[in-house]
């Protein structure tokens, strides 16, 4: 399996920025993926990020393709449709 994370970095605007809106955040579930975008960002591995939140590592690896493809409107949006095929 190749490392979905490898090379994904956040910079300190977009950092302080995600910190901002999770200090924020109410909704448990998105606070727990803006956690993991963070974690991500300082370069801990899909398995490490999911231990800490007790959730699997293919959980994280998903929102992080929710965030890469969608930014962040497609990382908070919790009504979104699975892979249909």
């Amino acid at each position: 399996m190749t490392n979905a994370t490898a090379g994904f970095t956040l910079d300190t605007l977009l950092r302080k920025k995600l910190e901002k809106l999770r200090r924020k955040e109410k909704d448990a579930r998105l606070h727990n993926r803006l956690s993991a975008l963070l974690w991500l960002g300082q370069g801990r591995t899909p398995q490490e990020v999911a231990g800490l939140l007790g959730l699997c590592p293919r959980t994280i690896r998903n929102w992080l393709q929710l965030y890469q493809r969608g930014g962040l409107p497609g990382l908070l949006t919790l009504e979104y449709q699975g892979d249909p095929g």
